[in-house]
């Protein structure tokens, strides 16, 4: 009786919502389309450019965004996220759709103004003119002139003008956008408008700087000058964007007055420069650049490209084609030109390797731009599509949009706690996830300097040998010959090696089964991965090998390079962690079911709250120790993949113990096959004796 009433309650609820919303379906929609404003606001301030897509995405479907606005806001989230395929896609998008309402002009302008910087951007010119020619005449029309996405597509156009050889041109639209910011900043004179006129003519000087235009680039220095006098005025003006574009002009300054040959004047604007705040910065030391390589001062130029290096390492900065090409290269010069060729020969060896990754890089970003750019549009199809089957059933879709309110009412009442409990535990999750992510890429940021280190140090060697040996003339004694000879094969053999640990890295997530086609006595892995540590200057821990009278007798089935492989790894692992003492290898059968292989050390231990997690990639409990930190998780790997497993025995003290388990069939017993104790010992000589000589 008392669910009757409640539905029959809910039914007059909606019946009443119903008949308002049919009333005053105008107010309605206008308080959607302002919540939807909030929360596409609260995304943009916050730079929370994946829920703005998402936002987008959903408030368009619902229409509390117009078709034009979420083509915007999705372009501009993209290209915050540097997916400027993805960002020129939905642009062309925004300003190919019909324009209905004044809001749809706001937007038509804004998607133009960021469409039309993405393709100068690209050098495409004749295409930008195309886009900001029709936007600037529709913006006449609505009376949207005065606005300072029309001012840019002067300036935007104006250098497209510049580019295709029409100075004449770009310098007509270059007065006319200078005209209307004077208009827009003595109409309304805020830090914001200063802003955008000191944006517009910085562009319009560099662009005329890059032409190598100096005489009408000094001409814009001094427009630059005066604005920025104007908005030091301000009592809204921030201080240290004022000190950065006060460099900025300077350089220009200098810059320009360089390519008029007035050499001296270019010094004093720079010196000028130098006493700011921003010039002092690693950024404004890098700017200060494009003057020093102008006026030759190369070897000033050089030590200013050293902090490109300081930011890349701080920063983390990918070595991206557009990188190289504005940094490295430059970079390169300079030391060519400071006569500091061994840097330069560094330089240029680093662009190679970079140059590499940095295509490889690219073509994967394009093809990921490109498969989401494939999506977007199968979505947008499929959107168009679902906008006509709604038209088509708008009444049965208001039934199912009753009902399932109905049924909403009702799910929110009854779970009501149970999803806030769900909540907080998702909640707990993600923060949980949230720190592993953090973790990981710390590890993986700390691996691949790690890994570089590893690889410079003998790269520079073997060209340091390579640079000797190729002089001219040059006479070494034997002694020398044989030491170089020596330390280029122990270089060649530690590049060989960090390779194969990266190719290990790369199976160690690898599921694949190994196949087990090799019958060996269960001893013969212990004694081969034992040999592979003969006690000289690289390891000075002896290991023990134990084994129980019981495996003498032992067969298994499985893959003696793999198995060998994995033990090897926990035995170096022993080596990398002992100071001092001795490493235990024991081998026994503790049930009928699989081998053990044991492998303790003296070392410095591993706390229980850590016996899960070193066995994660890149993991290392001594930071200051060397290695990769992949070890312990290719070991486990191997073992899985051969049926076994890898754990940490926690109730140890005295230092670690890794148990590595193999199963072992019953087949695996083979009595009429065992081997003597003589046999035995020969076998480990015999190897032993091998892997000396080799």
């Amino acid at each position: 009786m008392k669910k009757t009433s409640l539905i029959l309650f809910l039914l007059a609820t909606l019946s009443i919502i119903t008949t308002f919303c049919s009333c005053g379906e105008k107010y309605v929609i206008v308080a959607n389309t302002n919540q939807a404003d909030s929360l596409i606001n609260i995304a943009y301030k916050n730079h929370n450019y994946d829920s703005l897509i998402i936002l987008a995405d959903s408030m368009q479907k619902t229409g509390e965004l117009s078709d034009m606005k979420a083509c915007y806001w999705r372009g501009y989230a993209f290209s915050r996220q540097q997916k400027m395929r993805l960002a020129e896609s939905n642009w062309q998008r925004a300003i190919s759709l019909d324009i209905q309402t004044d809001e749809d002009k706001e937007y038509y302008a804004k998607s133009a103004n960021r469409l039309a910087g993405i393709l100068l951007l690209k050098g495409e010119y004749e295409a930008t003119m195309k886009v900001a020619i029709p936007a600037m005449e529709m913006m006449k029309e609505a009376k949207l002139d005065e606005t300072s996405d029309y001012t840019y597509l002067l300036v935007t156009l104006g250098c497209c003008q510049l580019k295709l050889e029409k100075p004449t041109e770009a310098a007509v639209n270059f007065d006319q956008a200078y005209l209307r910011y004077s208009q827009m900043t003595t109409k309304d004179p805020t830090a914001s408008q200063y802003t955008n006129a000191i944006v517009g003519v910085i562009t319009i000087t560099d662009n005329y700087l890059l032409q190598k235009r100096f005489t009408e680039a000094f001409y814009w220095v001094s427009h630059l000058e005066e604005l920025l006098n104007q908005y030091q005025m301000l009592p809204d003006a921030e201080q240290t964007f004022f000190d950065k574009q006060k460099t900025r002009l300077n350089l220009y300054r200098a810059t320009a007055l360089e390519g008029l040959g007035q050499h001296a004047e270019a010094a004093k604007a720079y010196d000028k420069a130098r006493l700011t705040d921003y010039a002092r910065t690693n950024e404004g030391k890098l700017e200060a650049t494009t003057y020093l390589m102008a006026a030759k001062r190369w070897e000033e130029a050089a030590h200013n490209f050293e902090i490109f290096d300081e930011q890349v390492s701080k920063y983390g900065i990918k070595l991206s084609l557009d990188i190289i090409q504005h940094y490295l290269l430059p970079k390169y010069r300079a030391n060519v030109g400071a006569q500091q060729l061994d840097s330069a020969v560094y330089i240029g060896m680093e662009i190679c390797t970079a140059l590499d990754s940095a295509i490889v890089q690219t073509q994967q970003d394009e093809a990921l731009e490109l498969a989401t750019l494939y999506n977007l549009q199968q979505k947008e199809t499929v959107f168009v599509q679902q906008k006509a089957d709604m038209a088509r059933q708008r009444m049965v879709a208001t039934i199912v949009a009753l009902a399932l309110i109905i049924l909403f009412f009702v799910l929110i009442i009854f779970f009501r706690h149970k999803a806030a409990m769900r909540l907080e535990t998702a909640y707990y999750q993600l923060e949980i996830a949230n720190e592993k992510t953090k973790e990981s890429s710390r590890m993986k940021t700390s691996f691949i300097h790690q890994m570089s280190h590893e690889i410079r140090t003998p790269l520079n060697i073997l060209s340091g040998f390579a640079q000797i040996i190729s002089t001219p003339d040059i006479k070494l004694d034997e002694e020398t010959k044989q030491d170089m000879n020596r330390k280029i094969m122990e270089n060649t053999v530690r590049i060989t090696e960090l390779v194969n640990k990266m190719l290990e890295m790369s199976e160690a997530s690898s599921k694949t089964v190994i196949e087990r086609t090799e019958n060996i006595p269960a001893t013969q892995i212990a004694v081969e991965a034992m040999n592979a540590f003969p006690i000289g200057n690289k390891y000075k821990i002896p290991i023990d090998l134990q084994q129980d009278n019981s495996t003498n007798d032992v067969r298994i089935q499985t893959n003696e390079q793999a198995a060998t492989r994995a033990l090897v790894l926990l035995l170096d692992n022993a080596e990398k962690y002992t100071r001092e003492g001795a490493i235990h290898l024991k081998v026994d059968v503790p049930s009928d079911k699989v081998v053990r292989y044991t492998v303790e050390d003296t070392g410095i231990g591993v706390p229980k709250a850590e016996a899960e997690h070193i066995f994660e990639e890149f993991v290392q409990l001594d930071e200051n120790n060397e290695g990769t930190g992949i070890g312990l998780t290719v070991a486990r790997s191997i073992a899985n993949r051969l049926g076994g497993d890898v754990v940490l025995d926690t109730t140890y003290t005295s230092g670690a113990r890794f148990i590595m388990t193999l199963p072992l069939n019953k087949v695996g017993f083979s009595y009429p096959t065992v081997p003597s104790s003589d046999t035995l010992s020969s076998f480990c000589a015999s190897t032993a004796n091998s892997i000396g000589s080799f």
